[in-house]
């Protein structure tokens, strides 16, 4: 089972409406909230641990999460209020999110509510701005270092700087979970905000110095690239008529993800042994499986079924 962390709220998106109005279409979102729909959708068995609202909208979300099969055994029910994210799209569909989630149920969350999971998860992935923001982020790293004896780790930075603007406070903060995690994937916008100045390869080799594994790095329509102890590869991205890019970094976490399972990857040691060749058709089938998300509005992820041929090549 994967283990999925963090927020789960709705995005809204704005169109011009009559006059001084504005007409929002609220879709079901954040970053965690999709990973773990995305890994269901592949087939996966997926939980969610995080706070969700006993307000219209988290009873919402949670019916959303059980319609996917998304395992609900650990998420924490308050009555804080559901996290709102307006989003607003430039001229290419990349979008910018302004946050209204102060002390909302996706932060509220605290070391007393981690759960006990019933065995070890495959992977616990946390991010996004869960993992910078208090209670959450202090309770997320609680649990890491109670649980990564026995569990992979994964880590996606996700900044968001309409959360909190300073980069000083992300970059430290990314800096300092990078040890604990065995994948890390993080994309070129979000190096830019936090280390602006310092090559992309010189901080995914100081990731894996420090006890990272599998560095991921996400270029948009650009492809991606991946880092490790051995080797270093990139591929190519592929063309696709972009609705817009909501969902598509999340969409690429769960697939990857979900592709290192197919690739038997079930501890540390067979981690670094992934090969060049190998981590090569795990990008192929994560982009793919992005650009799927990115011909569609909103976080509208692929089902394995979308993806049969990508599957299949992964062996």
């Amino acid at each position: 089972m994967y283990v999925i962390c963090g927020e789960a709220l709705f995005d809204l998106f704005g169109e011009a409406g009559a006059e001084d109005g504005v007409t929002f279409d609220a879709r079901i979102g954040g970053s965690p909230f999709n990973v773990a729909m995305g890994l269901a959708r592949l087939g996966e068995t997926a939980g969610f641990f995080g706070g969700i609202s006993n307000d219209a909208l988290g009873v919402k979300l949670v019916d959303k999460f059980r319609k996917e099969g998304v395992l609900d055994d650990y998420i924490l029910r308050t009555d804080y209020l559901t996290t709102l994210s307006l989003v607003q799209k430039d001229a290419n569909g990349h979008p910018a999110y302004t946050f209204y989630g102060a002390n909302a149920a996706d932060r509220m969350v605290t070391t007393e509510d981690l759960p006990v999971f019933r065995e070890p998860p495959f992977f616990l992935h946390i991010g996004s701005y869960t993992a910078l923001v208090d209670p959450i982020a202090g309770a997320l790293k609680a649990l890491i270092e109670r649980e990564r004896r026995n569990t992979l780790i994964s880590f996606d930075p996700n900044i968001r700087p309409t959360v909190e603007p300073d980069m000083a406070l992300w970059r430290r903060n990314t800096e300092g979970l990078a040890p604990l995690a065995d994948v890390i994937k993080v994309s070129d916008e979000d190096l830019a905000l936090i280390a602006p100045d310092e090559p992309i390869a010189d901080i995914a080799r100081r990731w894996l110095s420090s006890g990272t594994a599998l560095v991921i790095v996400t270029r948009g329509g650009e492809g991606a690239s991946a880092y490790s102890a051995g080797f270093e590869t990139t591929c190519p991205g592929i063309k696709v008529k972009v609705e817009d890019t909501v969902g598509a970094g999340d969409t690429f976490q769960a697939a990857l993800l979900s592709g290192m399972k197919k690739l038997k990857v079930t501890d540390r040691k067979s981690l670094a042994e992934l090969e060049e060749q190998r981590v090569g058709r795990l990008l192929e089938f994560a982009m793919q499986a992005a650009a799927i998300t990115c011909s569609r509005r909103g976080a509208d992820l692929p089902v394995i079924a979308e993806l049969e041929k990508e599957w299949a090549a992964l062996i």
